[in-house]
């Protein structure tokens, strides 16, 4: 078991400022913090509908959360040493996924919380949009448990191509971990798509109803009825 991680102080007073800076402007709720794992590697992924998201969650979440971040940024004089103590991983432009994959699996073997958005970009319809599987290669290839979190009310405050709104209320939802063992092996397609299906089924639980495709769990239902998973079963 690897030791947890005492955040440096550099976070710790960062941490501070921005929920002091939230919390002026927004109420924010939290539900499940007792499901946090404190120790060990843990994927936390969430939806993402705003720039607030990981703000609100790195803040709720009772540990330090290493999130990726465009390289160009850490050659900024400065902002390069802060990102660095807030725990983000430098990915460059044009590297491709495998290079976040490849950052992931280092900061998870090293016992760190990493947070990631397996929708790969902020939803531009207001719904959660389907999960990519970049979220459980890493979770398998790391054995790392799952933790699936909802943020609720950062589309309302702040959605993709608008500005923000300094009023309203914002909560984080967090469900318990998701143990992929079970899925670990080769990583084919297969078991990709089913351990995918199992994190976004988590998240979309936490989801009130207007933040999902209409008839979502109908589909996800008729999924789980195809002859190829009754094979499986």
């Amino acid at each position: 078991m690897v030791a947890p991680i005492r955040p440096n102080l550099v976070y710790r007073t960062v941490k501070r400022i921005v929920r002091g800076l939230l919390g002026l402007f927004y109420r924010i709720e939290v539900e499940g913090t007792e499901r946090v794992p404190m120790e060990g590697p843990v994927v936390i992924a969430s939806n993402h509908h705003s720039f607030l998201d990981p703000l609100v969650i790195g803040v709720v979440l009772p540990r330090p959360i290493a999130f990726i971040a465009r390289g160009d940024l850490f050659r900024i004089p400065g902002l390069g040493w802060l990102l660095r103590k807030l725990y983000a991983i430098p990915v460059e432009r044009g590297s491709g996924d495998l290079a976040a994959v490849k950052a992931a699996i280092r900061a998870l073997r090293a016992g760190m919380a990493f947070g990631i958005f397996p929708e790969g970009r902020r939803s531009r319809s207001g719904r959660l949009e389907p999960f990519k599987t970049g979220t459980a290669a890493i979770a398998l290839r790391t054995r790392a448990p799952v933790l699936p979190v909802a943020v609720v009310g950062t589309r309302e405050v702040w959605p993709p191509g608008k500005r923000p709104r300094l009023r309203g209320r914002i909560r984080v939802l967090i469900g318990d971990p998701i143990d992929l063992d079970g899925a670990a092996g080769r990583l084919d397609k297969v078991r990709l798509e089913e351990a995918t299906r199992r994190i976004e089924a988590a998240v979309a639980g936490l989801l009130p109803l207007d933040y999902l495709p209409e008839g979502y769990f109908s589909r996800a239902t008729l999924q789980q009825e195809t002859p190829e998973n009754a094979d499986q079963a």
